[in-house]
């Protein structure tokens, strides 16, 4: 994929397909980013995790606002699944560059079963 040449026209999106083994068929079934532009624009890895047990879509993004403003503030979101507005939003300033965030169960990681 080919990236525009202008910063101001880069842009970074959390997306969720929906893939078909069977009929070999993949369907784009959400996505958020897009409309926010180079703001949110991360060129390092970031992340995007359905959560099972909340129903619910985990986006971080690594080093939003790096582009523009040379101040990376990493930003941690929750969907609902299938909202287009975040339920959770959660910006690090000042924070310096993120790499990748993962969400954990901390009921998992310290039960002893």
């Amino acid at each position: 994929m080919e990236q525009p040449a202008i910063a101001s026209m880069k842009y970074s999106r959390a997306v969720v397909y929906k893939i078909d083994q069977k009929k070999m068929t993949i369907q784009q079934v959400w996505e958020y980013g897009k409309d926010r532009g180079s703001d949110w624009f991360s060129p390092i890895t970031s992340i995007v995790e359905y959560q099972k047990d909340k129903d619910s879509i985990v986006v971080y993004s690594a080093t939003a606002e790096l582009g523009n403003k040379g101040k990376p503030a990493p930003e941690l979101l929750e969907f609902n699944w299938g909202a287009k507005e975040p339920s959770l939003q959660i910006k690090f300033e000042g924070a310096g560059l993120g790499y990748q965030a993962m969400p954990i169960s901390l009921e998992k990681a310290f039960n002893k079963k």
